[in-house]
């Protein structure tokens, strides 16, 4: 005997899961629908603890799965955003960071951390690297200024600037921006709680690219609207992330561990209701 165990389950989220695959696909099923985990326990006949140790399982597999398909993205725009929760009965504030294809509205890539430049950069050099051409399109931000800061490292061309004389060190490495790619920041100005104020400003590219961009996309002005509209639905199907509630996560694995589970759910179990497409029958101006 090897000793090793042998199972068609082996390697997805009903392994050593110690229920039937029915609850496990409840557990799933009442979670990525906003239910906390105590209100899922009630609901499938479980103990919270058992909802969060599937929690823990689906969400592994849910980011391996997104890591092995979500590969050479054709895409040729890009928009990034964050949303903010809770740990730890609200005394630590975690961040979810996603970046998002607005034309698909496939989720490229999501992170969970403080919000800082190491948590921007790691968000846009792990979805750069799922990218077919990373030189060839548009990010579309907020007024966050990492992502400014960043651009020109992740997505712009290096070079080796010359040396003035010949002692001395090297300069560092620079970047150049290709043509075929921009960075626009759309920045929200408030007054207390409210936004007053939405300006635009290209922070590298041309505007004759974006507007190419916004022409292929069908936006009349450059906007966040895929990734802010994401947003909302992630707040709906995960229960760490509602407002004006006392949602939080008591463990920051359980925060991480649902956070993949809801991407993935979002990206391959269910339809995508935003997208747009020809009916058979037109419907007075919709087409």
């Amino acid at each position: 005997m090897c000793g090793a165990e042998f199972s068609e389950l082996k390697g997805t989220p009903y392994w050593n899961a110690r229920c039937s695959q029915d609850t496990v696909d409840a557990v799933v099923e009442h979670v990525t629908h906003g239910n906390s985990f105590v209100t899922t326990g009630q609901l499938v006949g479980c103990h919270r603890t058992t909802v969060a140790r599937i929690v823990r399982a689906a969400g592994t597999h849910a980011r391996h799965l997104h890591d092995l398909n979500a590969r050479d993205l054709q895409v040729t725009s890009i928009q990034a955003d964050e949303r903010y929760g809770f740990v730890g009965r609200k005394k630590e504030s975690v961040w979810d960071a996603t970046v998002i294809d607005p034309s698909s509205k496939f989720l490229i890539q999501g992170e969970v951390g403080e919000r800082s430049a190491t948590l921007a950069q790691s968000l846009l050099v792990h979805a750069r690297e799922r990218l077919t051409d990373p030189h060839g399109l548009v990010l579309f931000t907020d007024g966050f200024l990492s992502y400014q800061t960043l651009f020109p490292e992740v997505f712009g061309r290096p070079y080796q600037p010359a040396r003035r004389g010949t002692r001395g060190r090297f300069p560092k490495t620079a970047y150049r921006i290709p043509r075929s790619s921009a960075h626009v920041r759309i920045i929200k100005e408030y007054a207390g709680k409210r936004v007053v104020k939405v300006r635009t400003e290209i922070a590298a590219g041309t505007r004759a690219r974006v507007n190419e961009e916004l022409q292929v996309l069908g936006y009349q002005k450059p906007n966040t609207s895929a990734v802010e509209r994401q947003n909302a639905t992630a707040r709906r199907m995960n229960s760490h992330l509602a407002r004006k509630s006392l949602a939080f996560a008591r463990l920051r694995i359980h925060r991480v561990s649902l956070a993949h589970l809801v991407q993935g759910i979002y990206n391959w179990c269910r339809v995508q209701r935003g997208l747009r497409r020809q009916l058979d029958v037109p419907k007075g101006r919709q087409l």
